[in-house]
């Protein structure tokens, strides 16, 4: 079971660590985790545009806790490493638990971390990861048993990140993808090194969701039903606020949200400046994702704005912010699931 808030993390972050376990491979967990229970309270458009480029939007952070909960840790380590390194070293700060040595060793893992396409080998009863791209050799800090591999695997490819510590290199998730030379191939002629990781990411993303639809879906079972749509209608004699309490039901973020007595008064105000804007094809979704924004006080650059623009939920944002500035100015900040707070940070 993933843990449901910081505190819960943190508190199990130590007692694996007490246990024995590898501090290195806690750490690994515990900065993705933290990462990733942040992101579904507050947006981060630079993760966001990976999950874009990766998934076509198809995952966001909500998915953590389903199937694609493995995907989304290696994307997201991933994405600390690569283009977040100011937020890995706030993760890697507020780990419990670690010597100053193990953290300066973590700190240096954005500079030093691989993700490739590997092939997995089994020499002195110590398993190695060849980079299929550069033709070097990594030794892990694992043994077969520990990994509970056959004693001579063969022609065994996976994608992950390898990071250093002292006893050898730490894989993140990985994930076996039986890539043919020709698609490797094409995959090689990446320009630059971004652009290559990407490729694979988006080739192991491809397989995931090809091997996911093969097993657990098909297409002659698909009906409308199944997209996500909450209709804005108002239901006959509905008073504004019973309106606003069956709106925002339509959204787990508001359930037992601490904030969620302002939640029901911004929407009850909402649903009187704007009655027209309550109608059968109008998506619910969009103006609860607004309210959230408004309640996590998010700002913006340009370039969000630019990225944004076309976002049904910026648009209900911009409108309330813009119609209904005392009730958005009274507003108390929310920042963040219980025992997470920037202080608690470091």
């Amino acid at each position: 079971m993933k843990p449901l808030n910081m505190t819960d993390l943190k508190n199990e972050m130590r007692e694996l660590i007490i246990n024995g376990e590898d501090p290195y491979s806690v750490a690994l967990f515990g900065i993705t985790t933290h990462y990733l229970l942040e992101a579904q309270n507050k947006i981060d458009f630079s993760f966001f545009e990976l999950l874009d480029d990766v998934t076509m939007n198809f995952l966001t952070p909500e998915d953590y806790d389903g199937d694609a909960g493995p995907f989304l840790e290696l994307l997201a380590f991933y994405y600390l490493l690569a283009q977040n390194v100011a937020g890995f070293s706030q993760s890697t700060n507020w780990m419990p638990m670690l010597t100053d040595e193990q953290r300066q060793t973590i700190l240096k893992w954005p500079k030093n971390y691989v993700l490739s396409l590997f092939e997995l080998s089994i020499k002195d009863e110590t398993v190695w990861h060849k980079d299929m791209k550069t033709g070097k050799e990594y030794q892990l800090a694992y043994t077969p048993e520990d990994l509970e591999l056959p004693m001579n695997p063969r022609n065994v490819r996976l994608i992950t990140i390898l990071v250093p510590t002292e006893q050898g290199y730490l894989s993140s998730i990985p994930f076996f993808v039986p890539l043919d030379d020709f698609t490797f191939a094409k995959i090689k002629r990446s320009q630059g090194q971004r652009e290559y990781e990407l490729a694979i990411l988006k080739e192991c993303y491809k397989y995931r969701d090809d091997q996911y639809d093969e097993e657990d879906w098909n297409v002659e079972d698909f009906t409308f039903e199944d997209i996500r749509f909450h209709s804005a209608a108002r239901k006959a004699e509905e008073t504004d606020e019973a309106f606003a309490k069956r709106l925002l039901e339509q959204n787990p973020f508001f359930q037992n949200f601490p904030l969620y007595n302002q939640a029901e008064n911004l929407m009850i105000k909402v649903i009187q400046t704007f009655p027209q804007l309550f109608f059968k094809n109008s998506d619910a979704d969009a103006l609860l994702e607004g309210i959230k924004m408004l309640f996590t006080m998010q700002t913006f650059t340009k370039s969000d704005m630019s990225l944004m623009s076309d976002e049904l939920c910026f648009f209900w944002y911009l409108l309330i912010k813009e119609h209904l500035p005392e009730e958005v100015k009274a507003l108390t900040p929310y920042n963040g699931p219980e025992g997470f707070s920037n202080d608690t940070l470091f």
